[in-house]
C-alpha cells in the first residue's frame, strides 16, 4: 500500500505541471483548428464542425461537461488543466503499485511532464495526451492483473484505461492492445483467460460509439477505415523517422515534413536510448523483467503507425511512446545514481543536474516559439471573423473555402466544403447557400473556383500571412450580406 507521504512527490509533479502548462501557455489562447472540431460538437457559438473519418468522440465527450452550457475558452482550458493534472497522476500512481517504488514513479511523471509536447496539450482539447496516460495506466493495470495476488480492481483499472483509449483514438488503441493480447498468448507467466478477456472488453467498450458511427455514416467499420487512410493521405509501408524528427521543435503538424531543427531537440531522444535498456537490465536482476520490458514493447507497437504507416507527422503522435518509454527510463536513472558512491555520486549528480537544466531550457524555447506561433495564426482567424461580421457575414451565415472550419467556429457560422478531406456538401448545394443568406468564400493566394469569380473581392489585412480574401456574393440591394 502506497502512504499519502509516499504519493506526494507524484503530486507535486502534477501540480507542478498544471502551474507551468498555465505559465506558459496562455488560458486565452484560441482554439486550434482540431480543438474547434472536438468543441462545437457540444458547443453553443456556431453550428457542429465536420468530423472526418478518422476522428474519435473522446474528445466531445471530454469537454461536454464545460462546452455544453459555458462558451469560454478561459473556463474550458482551467478545466482541461486539471483534467491533465489528475490523468498523469492517476497514470503514473498505478506505477507506483506496480514497483512498489513511488519516487521512480514520480520521477518518469516527471520526465514525462517536461516535455514541451506534454505542455502545450495540457490544457488543450485534443486526445494525444489522455491517451498517453490511458497506456501508461493499461500497462500498469495488466501487470498488477498479471501477478499472483491479483485484485478485481487490477482487471476493472485495466478495462477502464483501455476503453478510454479506444474512445479518444481507436487506432491507437489498436497499437496499445495488440502487444498486450500476444503477452497473453505467448507469455507463460500471463497465460490467464482473465486478461486476454479484459483487453478485449476494454477495447470494445470504447470503441463501440466510433463503429456504430462508422454504421450509420460511412456505411461500415472497413469503409470508415478506408476513408480514414484517405483523409491521412494513405497508409502504406513507409520510413517516416525523419519526419517524427523534424518536428521535435514544432511546427504542432507537417504535411509536409520538411522544416529543419532548430533546436537541439532530439538530443533528449539519446538519453532515453541509454537509460531506457539501462531500466529493463535493473529489472531483470530484481526479477520483475516484465515492469520494463512490457512498457518498452507497447511502446515501440504505438510509434509504429507513425514510423512507418503515414507520411506525415506531429509531435503530439508519439506521446503515449514517450510516456511508456519513460517508465523504465526513469528506472535505470534512479539506479543509475543509486549505484555511485562518494566523489562519483556527486559527479554524477551535478552531471544529470546540469544536463536536465539544459533539458528544460531547451524544452521551455521550443515551447515559447510554438506558442508564439500558434497566437500570431488564431489572432488571424479573430481578425478575419471580425472582418466577415463588418460585411455582414453574421449568423445563421455559411462560410467556405481556406481554413474554414476555424474561421466559421470563430465567426459563428456553419462551414461547408466541395473539396479536400473535409469534403461535406457538393458544389451545387454550395451555391444554393450562398443564394439563401449570409455567406463567405475564403482564399489565401489562389484565385476562387469560377462560380464565384464575379463576387465581390475583400482583401483582409494586418494578418501575420498575407493573401487572405474574402469573397461574398453580390446581392440585390436591401438583401443580406
Amino acid at each position: 500500500m502506497i502512504s499519502w507521504t509516499g504519493v506526494r512527490p507524484l503530486v507535486a509533479v502534477c501540480v507542478t505541471f498544471a502551474a507551468a502548462s498555465l505559465i506558459a501557455v496562455p488560458v486565452t489562447l484560441g482554439l486550434g483548428w482540431d480543438e474547434v472540431v472536438y468543441v462545437s460538437q457540444h458547443g453553443t457559438r456556431a453550428p457542429a464542425a465536420f468530423m472526418s473519418a478518422p476522428r474519435a468522440r473522446g474528445v466531445t465527450l471530454l469537454v461536454w461537461p464545460v462546452a455544453s452550457w459555458l462558451d469560454s475558452t478561459v473556463v474550458l482550458r482551467l478545466f482541461l488543466t486539471v483534467t491533465a493534472a489528475v490523468s498523469l497522476g492517476l497514470a503514473f500512481w498505478v506505477w507506483s503499485r506496480v514497483t512498489h517504488r513511488s519516487g521512480s514513479a514520480a520521477l518518469a511523471a516527471g520526465l514525462y511532464a517536461s516535455l514541451w509536447i506534454a505542455l502545450f496539450y495540457a490544457n488543450a482539447a485534443m486526445p494525444n495526451h489522455y491517451t498517453a496516460m490511458a497506456a501508461v495506466a493499461a500497462v500498469g493495470c495488466f501487470l498488477l492483473a498479471g501477478s499472483e495476488r491479483a485484485a478485481l480492481g487490477a482487471y476493472l483499472g485495466l478495462v477502464a484505461a483501455l476503453a478510454v483509449a479506444a474512445l479518444m483514438r481507436p487506432a491507437d488503441a489498436f497499437w496499445l492492445g495488440l502487444p498486450l493480447i500476444g503477452v497473453t498468448l505467448a507469455v507463460r507467466a500471463f497465460r490467464r483467460w482473465r486478461l486476454a478477456a479484459s483487453v478485449v472488453v476494454g477495447l470494445a467498450a470504447g470503441g463501440v460509439p466510433w463503429a456504430v458511427e462508422a454504421e450509420l455514416r460511412y456505411g461500415g467499420i472497413l469503409e470508415r477505415i478506408q476513408q480514414a487512410g484517405h483523409v491521412q493521405g494513405g497508409t502504406s509501408l513507409q520510413f517516416s523517422l525523419w519526419h517524427v524528427i523534424s518536428t521535435l521543435d514544432g511546427p504542432i503538424l507537417c504535411r509536409p515534413c520538411d522544416s529543419p531543427l532548430r533546436w537541439p531537440a532530439a538530443l533528449w531522444w539519446g538519453a532515453l536510448v541509454v537509460l531506457a535498456p539501462l531500466g529493463v537490465r535493473v529489472a531483470r536482476r530484481a526479477g520483475t523483467a516484465s515492469t520494463a520490458w512490457l512498457p518498452l514493447l507497447v511502446a515501440a507497437s504505438m510509434a509504429v503507425p507513425y514510423l512507418f504507416l503515414i507520411s506525415y507527422s506531429a509531435p503530439r503522435f508519439l506521446l503515449p511512446t514517450y510516456a511508456l518509454a519513460l517508465v523504465p527510463a526513469a528506472s535505470g536513472l534512479a539506479a543509475l545514481l543509486a549505484a555511485a558512491s562518494g566523489s562519483w555520486r556527486r559527479w554524477l549528480a551535478a552531471l544529470v543536474a546540469v544536463g536536465f537544466a539544459g533539458h528544460l531550457v531547451i524544452q521551455a524555447g521550443i515551447l515559447r516559439h510554438v506558442v508564439s506561433q500558434q497566437l500570431r495564426g488564431r489572432e488571424d482567424w479573430t481578425s478575419i471573423a471580425r472582418a466577415l461580421r463588418s460585411n455582414g457575414v453574421r449568423p445563421p451565415c455559411v462560410i467556405s473555402g481556406h481554413e474554414a472550419i476555424p474561421v466559421a467556429y470563430y465567426t459563428g457560422c456553419r462551414a461547408l466544403e466541395d473539396r479536400g478531406n473535409n469534403r461535406n456538401a457538393s458544389t451545387a448545394e454550395l451555391r444554393e447557400a450562398a443564394a439563401a443568406g449570409p455567406f463567405a468564400l475564403l482564399t489565401k493566394e489562389t484565385a476562387p473556383p469560377d462560380w464565384a469569380e464575379d463576387w465581390h473581392r475583400v482583401p483582409v489585412r494586418d494578418l501575420s500571412s498575407s493573401g487572405w480574401t474574402l469573397y461574398l456574393p453580390k446581392r440585390a440591394p436591401g438583401s443580406p450580406n
